[in-house]
C-alpha cells in the first residue's frame, strides 16, 4: 500500500471515529436547545420563561380560533345568501327562507342574516384588502351593513377608511362605536339626499319581495333589542367602576346620545300589528 493510500484510509477512519463519538449530539430540536440554555438560569427565571411562553402560546391559539370563526361565519353567509336569492329552500320543502332556517338548521332567523350581513359587508370591503375583511370584527360588520345595503358598496368602503382615520387621529383601537358614531353621518347625508329625490327615483314597490322584506322587520327589531340590552349592560359595567371617566366632556356627549335615544326607543317600540 502507498503512503497516500495509507493516508487516505487513516484519514478516513478518523472521520469515522469521530462520526460514531458524535452520533445523536448533531442537530437539536428548538426544546433541547432551551432546556440547555436553561442551566444558566435561576429557577424563578426559568418559570417566567416557560410562562411567558405558555401566555404566547394561548395568545396565538386565540388568535387562530378567532380568524377561523370569523372565516367560516363569512363562508356560511355567503352560502346562506345563495340559498335565499335563489329561492333554493324550496326544494328542501319550505315556502320560506326563515322558515328553512328555524328547520333545516335550528337557527334563528336573526342569526341567519347576522351571517348574511357578514357575507354583505365582506363582499363589499374586499377592495381593501384581506388585512381588513380578514380580520374585521362581527360587531363591525353589523354596524357597516346598513350602509351597504341602502349606500352600496363604494360608500361602505369609504365609511370604513374615514372611521380608522378616526380611530388613528384620536390614538384609539377602531372599534363598533367609533364605526357607529361616522354610520350616523352618511346615514343622515342619505336621508338628506332621499327626502330630496324625485318620483323617478322612488323604487317600485311591486319590486319589493314581502316575505324579505317582513324578515328583515324581525331580524331588524330583533338586533335593536339585543343592541339595546347590550347598551344597558355597559352603562352598568362603566358606572360600576366607580371611577370618573378620562374624558368627561366627551363621556357626558355620550350620555346626552344615551338618553336621546332611550326616549327615541320608548316613543318607537310599539307593539307590532300582524
Amino acid at each position: 500500500m502507498s503512503k497516500q493510500s495509507a493516508k487516505a484510509k487513516a484519514g478516513f477512519g478518523a472521520a469515522l471515529v469521530a462520526g460514531l463519538q458524535t452520533r445523536g449530539q448533531g442537530a437539536q430540536l428548538p426544546a433541547q436547545t432551551s432546556a440547555q440554555t436553561a442551566v444558566d438560569l435561576t429557577p424563578e427565571a426559568r418559570l417566567t420563561e416557560l410562562e411567558g411562553r405558555i401566555e404566547a402560546s394561548i395568545g396565538q391559539y386565540q388568535q387562530s380560533v378567532r380568524q377561523l370563526q370569523l372565516r367560516h361565519r363569512q363562508e356560511l353567509g355567503l352560502l346562506l345568501e345563495e340559498i335565499r336569492d335563489g329561492e333554493l329552500f324550496i326544494l328542501a320543502g319550505y315556502e320560506k327562507f326563515g322558515h328553512y332556517i328555524k328547520g333545516r338548521w335550528g337557527w334563528d332567523r336573526s342569526y341567519a342574516y347576522r351571517l348574511m350581513d357578514l357575507a354583505l359587508v365582506r363582499r363589499a370591503l374586499a377592495p381593501l384588502g384581506a388585512a381588513v375583511v380578514d380580520t374585521l370584527p362581527e360587531s363591525q360588520a353589523r354596524t357597516i351593513a346598513p350602509v351597504v345595503r341602502q349606500q352600496g358598496d363604494l360608500a361602505a368602503q369609504q365609511l370604513f377608511k374615514e372611521a380608522r382615520q378616526d380611530a388613528t387621529e384620536s390614538g384609539r383601537k377602531l372599534t363598533a362605536a367609533v364605526i357607529s358614531r361616522r354610520a350616523e353621518q352618511f346615514t343622515a347625508s342619505a336621508q338628506s339626499l332621499s327626502d330630496s329625490a324625485g318620483e323617478d327615483d322612488v323604487v317600485d314597490a311591486e319590486l319589493v319581495d314581502d316575505d324579505a322584506a317582513a324578515e328583515l322587520v324581525n331580524a331588524d327589531i330583533r338586533a335593536a333589542a339585543a343592541a339595546a340590552e347590550k347598551a344597558v349592560r355597559l352603562l352598568d359595567e362603566a358606572l360600576a367602576r366607580n371611577v370618573a371617566p378620562f374624558d368627561a366632556g366627551e363621556a357626558n356627549q355620550d350620555l346626552s346620545r344615551i338618553r336621546s335615544a332611550a326616549v327615541k326607543l320608548g316613543n318607537r317600540a310599539h307593539p307590532a300589528t300582524a
